[in-house]
């Protein structure tokens, strides 16, 4: 992923030439509706302006988990083609004039646009949820435009705005992503941790590492940073590593954490007052500081 990054980092978006494209989405198995957009020289300009700040202030990047945040100066890199901008890129990536919009209409109810960046063989793809906002007009922060004789125009009119930075932009089927939540919600990336715990339950090697999964299950419920967990639970499977249980076992003792066993059957017996230890567990979160020798819970952890 560095080699992707510097690539981006290096993208000559200045002399690039922006293709802009919006997508709705669908129930066809392509999954979205997309629509190629002509835009005038002054939009295309602006385009490449905000878009060399916003690579400018990311400079670091990090794996992205359902757990993993951002912050001012990062993002989150993900294999592109695990994702559904597998379906939309293929469509963003047909013959510009065979899929031209030509009835502003097509711009209402839109979920998000992309800004196709091509430089010197190279291609960036640069993606952008829509949101309510699109309907109000902020000088500082938007782009307003206009569609009229079949081009998009930045003009001082409320019709159609774009905001000035992307969600998550795809170099070398590498997806840098700087909007977790813009990321998930337009690529519909939300579904994959919900799935996750259904499978985890459906699977002995983690339904047997209970008396009861039942405390689990309501623990979780529908909240959506639990399910989160669950799927970083399910994604780092540590639960699966040989003498688990008995390793635990002996350190639950040595640490007092209260956790309580049925030794005949080597299994954890959860309750409500031990869950959220549990999971801490699972999750690999409750760590030990070798300076001080003090244990946290910690949101998240990056192997170093």
């Amino acid at each position: 992923m560095d080699a992707e990054f510097q690539l981006l980092k290096a993208f000559d978006f200045t002399n690039s030439t922006p293709h802009l494209w919006v997508f709705k989405d669908s129930r066809s198995q392509e999954k979205f509706r997309t629509f190629y957009v002509q835009t005038e020289t002054d939009l295309n300009r602006q385009f490449k302006t905000f878009v060399n700040k916003e690579i400018e202030r990311i400079t670091e990047h990090s794996p992205y988990s359902y757990i993993a945040q951002t912050n001012e100066n990062s993002c989150l890199t993900l294999d592109s083609t695990t994702t559904n901008f597998s379906n939309l890129k293929v469509l963003v990536d047909r013959l510009e004039t065979e899929h031209r919009l030509d009835d502003s209409k097509d711009l209402k109810g839109a979920n998000g646009y992309v800004v196709k960046y091509i430089s010197n063989g190279v291609t960036v793809y640069a993606v952008k949820r829509s949101t309510t906002s699109w309907k109000t007009s902020y000088s500082r922060k938007y782009i307003n435009m206009v569609f009229s004789n079949g081009e998009l125009s930045g003009v001082e009119d409320s019709s159609f705005v774009i905001e000035k930075n992307f969600d998550f932009y795809v170099i070398n089927n590498v997806a840098f992503i700087a909007n977790k939540r813009g990321f998930e919600s337009s690529m519909k990336y939300r579904e994959a941790y919900s799935q996750a715990f259904t499978q985890l339950q459906e699977n002995p090697s983690f339904s047997n590492l209970f008396s009861d999964l039942e405390p689990i299950v309501e623990y979780v419920g529908t909240n959506s940073m639990q399910l989160r967990r669950m799927g970083v639970v399910e994604e780092k499977g540590i639960y699966t590593s040989p003498n688990f249980i008995a390793n635990l076992m002996t350190v639950n003792t040595a640490r007092g954490w209260g956790l309580n066993f049925d030794e005949e059957n080597n299994t954890i017996i959860p309750c409500a007052e031990t869950t959220s230890t549990i999971l801490q567990v699972l999750l690999d979160h409750r760590l030990m500081s070798e300076i001080t020798a003090n244990i946290y819970d910690v949101p998240d952890a990056v192997q170093v």
